[in-house]
This record gives structure tokens, sequence and C-alpha cells, in this order.
């Protein structure tokens, strides 16, 4: 069972996931506010390293692994943000990991998946399509590239996604993991995105820069969260109840970045949580 100390700590995860993602979503340049986002995230664990051990060598091929993925992540995120909206991008890119990961799973890995499993990726697909549907007169272009760089988003979550879980095990300590973690891949990601916007990270908005500092702490503390949870409760029903983060990210689309999903749309998300919880029970 799961306490209800750790029920608030893993939805409160979940609300500061999608917050984060908003807090991009709302900047002029998503892009460059991936950059200042890494700059606190990188900063911040910068100043946690010593409290933590370094990882074991064997960890660490999977450390740079996951660092590559992750600039791609952040550059293909960023595109889908600045071409769709996010009620629509953030449950795709969510909602499509999961499906992922256990498709490869069962590809590569040869892992057996019972009838709920395959009930729940049915509804999975089906979810995304109804989250990704739109009348055949509204901006066709607009639509298919939003379509494309949250399905390669959704790709690179589940690429990072095996990686750590895969580096986590083998460091023995996922907390020191997580903390390098977000030191290294912090100062390339800038770096790229300092090469693709020349010039332009001194030049954004004060508020903007203040969104995405914001953004990269919240993720930090998103993801401290998740691990503490997942030593005081089951794995799967942590794994789960994260996902409520798929509705949190349309109540904010609504609510805070003013858009408005049609009810196809927003049956399809909520669709979309409960069978990628199912997912993640099974």
């Amino acid at each position: 069972m799961i306490s209800t100390t750790v029920l608030l700590a893993v939805l409160g995860a979940a609300l500061l996931h999608a917050a984060w993602n908003a807090a991009v979503k709302a900047q002029s340049d998503p892009l460059v506010g991936m950059a200042w986002m890494s700059v606190a995230s990188g900063v911040a664990a910068g100043l946690v390293l010593p409290f933590v051990e370094v990882p074991v060598l064997a960890a660490w091929p999977f450390l740079l692994v996951s660092t590559a993925v992750h600039i791609v992540y952040f550059l293909w995120l960023a595109a889908a943000y600045r071409h769709g909206d996010f009620s629509r991008v953030y449950p795709i890119a969510r909602g499509g990991a999961p499906l992922i990961v256990t498709l490869a799973s069962l590809v590569f890995l040869h892992e057996d998946l019972d009838d709920r499993a395959l009930v729940a990726i049915g509804l999975i697909l089906l979810a995304i399509l109804g989250v990704a549907w739109r009348r055949a007169d509204a901006h066709r272009g607009l639509r298919d590239r939003s379509l494309l760089f949250a399905g390669l988003t959704a790709v690179t979550i589940s690429a990072y996604t095996i990686a750590d879980g895969l580096g986590g095990r083998a460091a023995g300590d996922p907390i020191s993991y997580a903390v390098w973690l977000f030191f290294l891949d912090a100062w390339p990601t800038i770096a790229v995105i300092l090469w693709l916007r020349r010039g332009r990270l001194a030049r954004v908005p004060g508020g903007d820069i203040a969104k995405a500092l914001t953004g990269g702490l919240l993720s930090m503390l998103a993801y401290a969260i998740v691990i503490w949870a997942m030593v005081h409760a089951p794995v799967a029903i942590v794994a789960a109840l994260r996902e409520s983060s798929i509705l949190f990210g349309a109540l904010i689309g609504v609510l805070v970045l003013r858009e408005r999903p049609g009810p196809v749309r927003v049956a399809a998300i909520i669709l979309l949580a409960a069978a990628v919880a199912l997912l993640r029970l099974a």
C-alpha cells in the first residue's frame, strides 16, 4: 500500500513536472528557455555534488549516453512547444514514452506482457490518436510539425529512461546518479544552445529568464521527490501515479496558457492518463 504522505508527494511531483514544462512553453523562445533552465539545474546539482558519492565506473557509460540523449531531448521538446499547443504536445510526449519502452522491452528483451498490458497499449494508441486529432481545416503544416517533434520527444524520453534505469542500478545509489546526471547534461546542453542561438541568451526578457530558472529547479525537485517516493512505496504504484502529470499538463494548458482543447482531446487526455497508469501497474 501507499501512505497519504507519499501519495500527495508523488502527485506534487507530477504537478511540478507539468509546471516546468509549461514554463518552457511560455517562453518567447523555448530553446533559449531550455538553456536558462539548464543553468539553474546545473548550478544546483553542482552545489550538491560534494555531498554525494561519485558513481562507480560501471555507471558512467549510462551517464554519458543519457547526457547525449538529454541534449537531443531538450532540442526536440523545445521545437515541439514552438510549433504546438502545450495540451497537445505534453500528453503525446509523456504518454508515448512508456508505450515505446514497453514495446522495446517486448521486442528486444523478449519480456512477456499480460492481458492487462496489451489492453493498456491499445488504449494508449487510441488515446494518442485522440490527442493528436484536429479538424482537417486547422493549420495543417503546424499540426504536422508539432506531432513530429512530440513523437521524437517521446522517443528520447524512452531512451534516457532505459539508460537511467540501467545506470541507476549499476551505480547502486540512484540519488548520486541523478545529481551527477543533472550536472553533466546541463553544460553541453547550454553549449549547444549557445551555438544555435548565438547572442540571444542575454537578450531575453528578465521574466522569461526567471521562469526558466524556476523551471530548472522544479525539474530537479520533481525528480528528487519521485526517487524518495520509490524508496517508501512500490515502484509500480509511484510510476503510475506520476502519470497524473498528463492531466495536470492539460489543466495548465487550459487555465494558465489559455488553450482551448476540444472535447475529443479532453476525453483522449483523460483516457491516456488512465491507460498509461494501467500499463505501469501491469
